[in-house]
């Protein structure tokens, strides 16, 4: 039989699968209709969720360790430095990329019926032969922590 720790475990852990479930479901949602109702839908998951989290906390099941400012500092500029070389990577690659001819390439920028995608997250459009450098983050102004 489980205790009320256990059982209080196991619906934030459950409210967190379903808020994941509804928030695919909302990005992948094809009409703005349905999109609204599955954000309607998380926005109730996730205060349920919450008020689970707050129920734990104040019993002091559930402890989460207060972030240090500095450590927010020193992961903020080593992600930031990281999205760089990756950027710079992917653009080295692109550059390489579209200096070298192969066979089956096509101007449009499909290969055999494939196509090549930009290396910017979401974005999805298939590459043109020009190569334009995109500042793809920016970190934010006086950021709220």
């Amino acid at each position: 039989m489980l205790d009320e720790k256990e059982r209080l475990t196991d619906s934030l852990i459950t409210q967190k699968y379903i808020a994941h479930g509804y928030n695919t479901a909302a990005t992948e949602a094809a009409n703005s209709q349905l999109m609204d109702t599955f954000m309607n839908i998380l926005r109730d998951e996730q205060q349920i969720h919450k008020e689970i989290f707050n129920e734990m906390k104040s019993r002091g099941w559930y402890q989460p360790k207060e972030a240090n400012m500095n450590d927010i500092r020193q992961n903020f500029s080593k992600w930031s430095q990281e999205l760089q070389r990756v950027q710079s990577s992917a653009l080295q690659a692109g550059a390489k990329q579209a200096g070298t001819q192969q066979i089956g390439v096509q101007q449009t920028g499909y290969q055999t019926g494939i196509p090549q995608y930009g290396f910017q997250a979401g974005i999805g459009m298939p590459q043109t032969n020009e190569m334009q450098q995109q500042n793809m983050y920016r970190s934010p102004q006086n950021p709220m922590i």
